[in-house]
Parts: structure tokens; sequence; C-alpha cells
């Protein structure tokens, strides 16, 4: 779904890019639904007609395999979209605003680097049915076409999983357990998003990403083949890792990476200097942002317009606040909704956060006010979001930046520990449960949040 290229400013970073994780070939339906590169004719196994009509006058591939059917009733697959954590850390949670499809072509793989990514534009594989995943993960496909092999996309922007349903019974609904329509936990599953991570000893983000169920060996140094990337920080190491400064030290090294991550602490001394340049221009190109609490400075004193997302007059600590989810926007409600379904609150709407500081107390310029106290301390935002090019037209905007003012990753002590040392033991809490939530919205295309998700076409 992404649409259009780099600036002219970055568009020599692709060249300097890796190869993306998903292989160009198409399924292959005796391997569990997992590409496979070895096996180039596999397109000739499910698309057996690709380019041609199928020979059934103007329906072509498996669009010739869709039924009408009488009575009301119609061929579906039903399921829930969830993360990959493994059962050591409880049960994995479901996942909101996925698209669920079946493709009636090949899917191509995903270009290096960033670009910009918009909701409403066409996915890879010419979809001939589509469904968004709602609050408890939930979707349905209608019209689905019937038969052995049939190809089903699970997919939140770059974390992207592909499976081939054995049997599609027609004019019936066919549920698909949760392992068929989990994420992926590594990339010889399906795609993961191509992630940095500034270590932080007060938050260690990597370790959500960890019980979210993505595999230790997809987290290495830069030079290493994983797709998460961390760099030394306050935080955790690992082999090889160069220190967070190198990361922001170039827009070419920032634009490897789908999202950027600066928990507390990972930030410049000099934010509104090159380094905040850089983050800028990564931004506005298809970027995406997700900084938490000391590393506030890549915003409040970034280089224009990064200050005027938000009012920075609110201060003071918390160890622990009676909290409101703001669902006046669809994005929002679906957060409350989401946290009361999988036990992360009871009452609808509220979530106490721990270690929780003041940092702003109004959203600006188009942001997105996600979470604020319930009463006391009044005014004060705890998360909020913005799209970039700030201020642009929606239709030209590209990026995303998420901010929150509170510490949210229940891990160890970090400084000086080797990945993943500094991780606990536990399932997500769930004011980790809330950052979970908004690293994979962050992960989406972008649209406006006053509009219910756009999906793709069909």
């Amino acid at each position: 779904m992404r649409t259009s290229a780099l600036g002219a400013t970055l568009v020599t970073v692709l060249g300097l890019l890796g190869c993306g994780t998903t292989p160009t070939s198409p399924f292959n339906p005796d391997d569990g639904g997992l590409i496979d590169s070895s096996t180039p004719d596999d397109a000739d196994i499910i698309f057996p007609d690709a380019g041609g009509d199928g020979g059934q006058g103007a329906c072509k591939n498996l669009q010739c395999q869709q039924v009408t059917c009488g009575g009301g009733l119609t061929t579906s697959l039903s399921g829930t979209v969830v993360t990959g954590t493994l059962p050591k850390y409880g049960s994995p949670d479901p996942v909101y605003n996925a698209v669920v499809y079946v493709p009636n072509a090949p899917v191509d793989a995903f270009k290096p680097g960033i670009a910009c990514d918009q909701c409403g534009a066409p996915a890879s594989g010419s979809p001939l049915v589509v469904a968004l995943t709602d609050a408890a993960g939930k979707f349905k496909l209608d019209n689905v076409p019937i038969g052995t092999n049939i190809p089903l996309v699970i997919q939140v922007g770059r974390w992207r999983r592909q499976v081939v349903i054995p049997n599609v019974a027609k004019c019936v609904d066919t549920p698909l357990t949760a392992d068929v329509t989990r994420l992926p936990r590594n990339h010889n599953e399906g795609d993961i998003p191509h992630i940095a991570i500034a270590s932080s000893t007060y938050d260690a983000e990597e370790c959500i990403l960890r019980k979210m169920g993505v595999d230790d060996a997809e987290f290495t140094a830069a030079s290493g083949p994983g797709r998460i990337h961390i760099f030394h920080g306050t935080g955790t190491t690992l082999a090889g890792a160069t220190d967070m400064s190198t990361l922001w030290s170039s827009v070419n090294t920032l634009s490897q990476y789908d999202i950027v991550q600066f928990p507390c602490y990972s930030v410049s001394p000099d934010p509104g200097g090159v380094p905040g340049q850089n983050l800028l221009a990564y931004a506005n190109a298809g970027g995406r942002i997700f900084a938490t609490d000391l590393s506030a400075p890549w915003f409040k004193s970034g280089p224009a317009p990064f200050p005027t997302t938000a009012s920075w007059n609110a201060s003071g600590f918390w160890s622990s606040v009676p909290t409101t989810i703001d669902q006046s926007f669809p994005k929002g409600k679906a957060l409350a909704q989401w946290l009361q379904n999988i036990g992360a609150t009871t009452t609808l709407g509220s979530i106490a956060l721990q270690e929780a500081y003041g940092r702003t107390d109004a959203v600006l310029n188009g942001s997105t006010r996600w979470i604020s106290a319930t009463s006391q301390p009044p005014n004060v935002n705890f998360t909020y979001s913005f799209n970039t090019p700030v201020g642009a037209k929606p239709e030209t905007q590209c990026g995303r930046a998420v901010y929150s003012s509170f510490h949210i990753a229940n891990g160890q002590p970090g400084s000086g520990t080797t990945f993943p040392a500094e991780c606990s033991a536990t399932p997500l809490s769930a004011q980790e449960k809330v950052m979970e939530f908004l690293l994979l919205d962050i992960a989406s295309c972008i649209q406006v949040d006053t509009t219910p998700p756009i999906p793709p076409p069909n």
C-alpha cells in the first residue's frame, strides 16, 4: 500500500538499503502457506492463468472460483487477528485495524526504505475481497473463492503474513484459528517492520516487541540480519551495537527504518540542530517516530514545526494517576474498547498510568490527543500523535509521530545489560498494552484520525 517514493533529498537512500524480507515469488501451498523463493513456478499452482481470463469469460484467476449462494448465504472466512505472543507471556492480544484479504495475483515484496503509505491505496496482489479487523481483532470476509489452497494476507502496515487455506467450502463460513491469523514471529514467517530502538534504562521498549512474539534472533545490531536493530543508549546493548548517536547522524541511516523508537532519555544533546533536522526529513518522507518521556526534546526543542504540535507547559510527577482515553475520534474509541476487551481495564475509557510525567497541556496544529488526566491534575495530556509533514494537506501527509510522557516498559534495570536480560518474564502490563496498541497503529497506513479506518479497494 505504499503510494509514492521518497522526496528528492532522500532518493539516494534506496540504493543504500538491503533487500526486503519477503521474496518476490508467490505462495507455495505445500509449505504451510509461507512464501518460497526456491520455487519460482508457484504462481502456476494458485494463479494458473495469470494475465488471462481463466477460461470463463471476463473472470480471472481466483475470481473464477467465486460463486453466488442462494437464501442469503455467502462463502466466507472468519477469525481473529492476533499478535504472535508465545504462551509463556500469556494469551496473544487481538490486533485492531488489520487488513485481511484474498489476493488474485502474487503479492509483491515491500521495497526497502520508507515511502508514503496512505490508507485507501491499493494493496499488492489485486485483492478480491477485503476486510478490516474491529476492536476485538475480528474479521469476516464474504464472497471468498471456493476450492483448495486459497491464499490469505494478514497485514498491518509492514507487518504482513501470507498463508494458504487448505480448503474453502461453498456457501458456508470457514472459521480460522488464531495460529493461522496471527502476525509473524520472524522474517521467515512473513514481514516485520524494520525498527530501530535507541536503548533506555527506564523504558526497555524492545521487551514489548519481544512479548508481542518477535523472536530473539530478530533483535540485532545495525550490522546484523534482524528486523529490530538496537542502538546502544543508556540501556541495554548487544554484540556489535553502535552508539545511538549513529542512528540520527544522517537521513540515510534513519531512512533504512520504517519506525524509530526513542524511549525515555534517548535524545540528542542538539535536537534542534542537524540531528533534529534529519529526524524531521525522515518523518516528512514517511518515517514513523515513537518517543517517550525524557525524549520529549525531539519535539519540544526540535526544528520547526515540531514544537508547534503541542503546548509544553505541564509539569509534575505521579506514581499513579487515573486517566481518560479520548473517545472523540474512531481510533481513540477503538483503543478504549480494545483495552476493555483484553481485560486491561474494567471501566471503558479509563486506565491508571504508573510513573507519569506532566509535559504537555494541549495538542495543537492538527495533533490528536489520546490519553489525558481524568481530574487531577487538570489539562495534562499523557499521549498525543500527529501526522507529517505537520500542517500539510492530509493527502500529502506520509509520516507519523507519537509521544507519551510516562514510562511504559515493565523490565529490569537496563543499564549495562545485554539483551534480553533487561526483559522481565511477566506478560505485558496494562500500561504496556497501551503502547502495544500504539506501536501497531504507528506501523499502519496514514490517514486523518477524525475519520474511520479506510480499507484498500478491491
